[in-house]
């Protein structure tokens, strides 16, 4: 909990200290939205009340620092009221939702953890025993001994049971002469209509099955008391007619239903966090269009006082900021949820870097960078999403000017390796350290990266430039020597007509 409150009181220090560094290029007008970025690993960390410290002190040192008249808690201008009210209500939003999130997803896993523990130690047990047995001792004995699992002897030809345990009719309460009394259907019916496809599979490979050889296969049976529960059962040789073919398997089984019910309420705690990010985003983004609409009609009317005219512009810029945010927000949400749709056609690699480079030129002269294109001669062509690829080659570039000090130097290639696409993009920039190189694209690993935080946004983008490659059947990595040696993202995709490789042959074109 208390690393919490250090993390929030660290990050708004060095949040604050770089935007009174850039208060002259922000016209006295700094992105306070930018503190939120110490509020969600406050919030993360340590719980909701960390993410209302966070919230609350962000607003403070916003107000004495940065917002005029300065060094004082008193805000003259309206516009900068409206802009502190923004920060906090977004800011304890944030830190509601995210120790929510937290959480719920901290039982399910503690919950899937514990109960995948207790199986583990379980069946170590049990094979532990196995393996104490004497070799001369028929698998038939080895599995009796064990006092863990529910064990039965199937007949294949009749359908049913010869034998279970005191095990067996603990956890199903069925008894033998229960199972006897049935019919070969019957006894099927207990499977779950869902599963009896699958089990009849396995019964048919169990008629196959090599002596000493173990076939397993989850599955839900119903109880004697109409509960459905879930099983993992192994089953083995135990008997075969003179001709050679299988008569009877036996079979050892456990009771899995705690450990199922713990992996579904950690897929649910996932599909409600995916559902709340994207409700999150729509609601975020339904009140920046009407404040967006009344900056314009300011505009077109014209102010007379230049005061008024700068708190337009600056809510302008802060909307614009807000906007950009929320459809990163929206475009991870319908990634992971599966609800984007790419409208492929065959495209000019050249065109995709074209439209890339119209959206990220900006940025790049205005920090001053020098951008070297390494083109093909020929065409290159891929069956993708222009707009989709575009928008992972721009996000590339925006990293790259970014994170690259005024002055520096971007490299993008395209090249055909192996029958494949590469486009890389290397930069002269701050570099990754090597410890967050493996988790670079997961959501929210940008929360712990300072020179990300600093840049502002939520940490999405590269996640968002994965998912849409991967969607293209490709592969994007990163490499980087560590701190100030720059970085290097390079994104492989199949050529026009080609289906990428699974085993990724554009790894050994790097090499």
């Amino acid at each position: 909990m208390s690393n919490g409150y250090v993390l929030g009181v660290l990050a708004t220090l060095g949040i604050l200290a770089i935007l009174a560094f850039f208060n002259p290029v922000f016209m006295g007008s700094p992105p306070l939205l930018l503190f939120l970025a110490a509020v969600m690993p406050a919030a993360w960390r340590g719980g909701v009340r960390a993410g209302f410290f966070a919230t609350a002190l962000s607003t403070l040192v916003g107000i004495y620092f940065l917002v005029e008249p300065g060094y004082s808690f008193y805000v003259a201008e309206t516009a900068e009221r409206l802009r502190l009210l923004l920060l906090f209500s977004v800011g304890a939003l944030l830190s509601f939702v995210i120790d929510r999130l937290r959480k719920s997803e901290a039982r399910a896993v503690r919950t899937t953890l514990d109960r995948e523990r207790q199986l583990k130690s379980e069946m170590a047990e049990h094979w532990e025993t196995e393996q104490k047995l004497k070799d001369g001792e028929t698998f038939a004995r080895k599995v009796l001994m064990s006092s863990l699992n529910g064990l039965y002897i199937y007949d294949i030809k009749t359908g049913t049971d010869t034998f279970i345990n005191a095990q067996y009719t603990r956890l199903t309460g069925y008894t033998l002469d229960d199972l006897r009394a049935m019919s070969g259907p019957e006894f099927f019916a207990l499977f779950h209509p869902e599963d009896q496809a699958r089990v009849a599979a396995h019964l048919e490979d169990l008629t196959r099955i090599v002596n000493g050889d173990v076939s397993e296969i989850e599955y839900r049976f119903k109880t004697a008391d109409g509960r459905w529960i879930w099983c993992l059962s192994r089953d083995s040789v135990f008997s075969r007619d003179p001709d050679g073919a299988v008569r009877q398997c036996i079979g050892a089984f456990l009771d899995i239903t705690e450990r199922k019910q713990a992996e579904e309420a950690l897929r649910e705690s996932d599909r409600r966090k995916d559902e709340f990010l994207a409700m999150l985003g729509h609601e975020l983004r339904n009140p920046l269009a009407p404040i967006r609409n009344a900056v314009m009609v300011m505009k077109k009317i014209g102010l007379p006082d230049p005061k008024l005219s700068w708190a337009g512009d600056v809510i302008d810029r802060q909307v614009n900021q807000l906007a950009h945010l929320v459809d990163d927000l929206l475009d991870v949400s319908r990634i992971v949820q599966g609800k984007i749709t790419l409208h492929k056609t065959t495209v000019e690699v050249a065109k995709v870097i074209e439209l890339a480079l119209e959206t990220s030129r900006p940025l790049i002269e205005a920090r001053h960078h020098e951008l070297i294109l390494s083109m093909p001669e020929d065409p290159l062509r891929l069956d993708g999403d222009v707009i989709r690829l575009a928008q992972v080659v721009a996000n590339l570039l925006n990293n790259a000017a970014k994170y690259t000090l005024d002055g520096g130097k971007i490299w993008v290639t395209a090249a055909r390796k192996n029958g494949e696409v590469i486009i890389s993009v290397r930069d002269t920039g701050e570099g990754i350290p090597k410890n967050l190189l493996p988790k670079l694209f997961k959501l929210f690993t940008q929360a712990e990266r300072t020179l990300d935080r600093a840049q502002g946004g939520l940490g999405l983008g590269l996640t968002i430039v994965q998912k849409i490659v991967e969607l293209h059947g490709g592969w994007v990595e990163a490499n980087s020597e560590g701190p100030g040696t720059g970085s290097e993202f390079t994104v492989c995709l199949p050529v026009s007509g080609a289906a990428f490789k699974p085993d990724f042959p554009c790894k050994e074109a790097l090499n």
